[in-house]
Parts: C-alpha cells; sequence; structure tokens
C-alpha cells in the first residue's frame, strides 16, 4: 500500500508521465493515449509478477478513441481540402475580375480615343469655321472702306426716294396758302 500512495505524489506523477513519453518513439506516442500514473502503478505491480523489466508495455487505444482520432484526421483533411479550394476559387475569381478590369480599361480607351477623335475634328472644323469668318469679315471691310461715299448715298436715296410720305391720318392739314 506505501507504493501506491507514494505513486500518487505529484512529483512522482509527473516523473512518471516523463519517462513513459520519453521512451515512446514519436510514431507510437501518436496512437496512444497518456496514462495515470495510478493506472501505471497497479500494471506495474501485476507486470512485476510476469515479467522482471521495468520497461513500460504500449498500450492499444480503444475502439471509440481510434474512431474519434480517425475521424478527427478525416476532418483536418476535409478542412485542408476546403481551404484549399477557397484558396482556388479566390484564385480563379481574381484572374476572372483582373480579365473583366482589363477589358472594361481597354473599352474605356478605345472610348476615349474616339471622342477625342471627334472633339479633334470638332475644334478642326470650328477653327476652319473662324477663319472663314475673318477672311469673310475682312473682305467686308475692305469693300466697306472703298466704297463708302457710294453705298451711303445709296442707302439714304433708297430710304428716303422710294417711301413715298403721306400725313398720318390723325394731322392737322396745313396749307401753306393760309396766310393770305
Amino acid at each position: 500500500m506505501s507504493k501506491n500512495r507514494s505513486d500518487h505524489h505529484p512529483s512522482r506523477q509527473m516523473a512518471n508521465s516523463t519517462v513513459k513519453r520519453s521512451s515512446l518513439s514519436p510514431s507510437s506516442r501518436v496512437h496512444q493515449r497518456p496514462v495515470s500514473s495510478h493506472r501505471s502503478s497497479t500494471r506495474s505491480m501485476t507486470s512485476s509478477n510476469t515479467s522482471h523489466s521495468r520497461v513500460p508495455r504500449s498500450i492499444q487505444i480503444e475502439p471509440g478513441l481510434q474512431a474519434l482520432l480517425t475521424a478527427e484526421a478525416q476532418a483536418a483533411e476535409m478542412i485542408a481540402n476546403a481551404r484549399a479550394k477557397r484558396r482556388e476559387l479566390l484564385r480563379r475569381a481574381q484572374h476572372e475580375s483582373q480579365a473583366e478590369l482589363d477589358a472594361f480599361r481597354q473599352e474605356r480607351a478605345f472610348q476615349y480615343t474616339v471622342k477625342l477623335h471627334e472633339a479633334t475634328q470638332l475644334e478642326q472644323f470650328q477653327s476652319k469655321l473662324d477663319a472663314d469668318r475673318q477672311t469673310l469679315l475682312a473682305q467686308m471691310k475692305e469693300t466697306m472702306r472703298k466704297e463708302r461715299k457710294s453705298l451711303i448715298h445709296y442707302i439714304v436715296h433708297r430710304v428716303i426716294d422710294d417711301i413715298p410720305i403721306q400725313p398720318h391720318p390723325n394731322a392737322k392739314r396745313v396749307t401753306l396758302n393760309s396766310r393770305k
């Protein structure tokens, strides 16, 4: 009984667990569960009757724990696959959106060049109209300068001579012979 009490001491429990962990290889540690010091002490007493070595035996995993570990591994694999699919979908979506963006930019650049061409044609047309207008105004000013007197005479005679002068219907008739 004294042996069992000493095994429950915290320092001995830690020593027992470190010995057991270090004695197992990394691959065998994965498939084994940690064993409490109480179980190891009872096993060590029973195993001392059959075997004289103090090396702990490997403990087989119970079927329920094995199924749990298998399910956990499958879940981890499914999560890894889902993350890989998500990364692939994001990469594909990024490539597609970049292609759409490039196509949109090209379309806008084409529209810009068309508008620029139209604007330059409009500016060229406007500048041609301005030049023609300036030329015509210069010709008209030159003609007016040369023929100013005859033009004034023509306008005055057209206005005065061609319009018959009639008195207004409400005006009084004035005669020049009324002084007699």
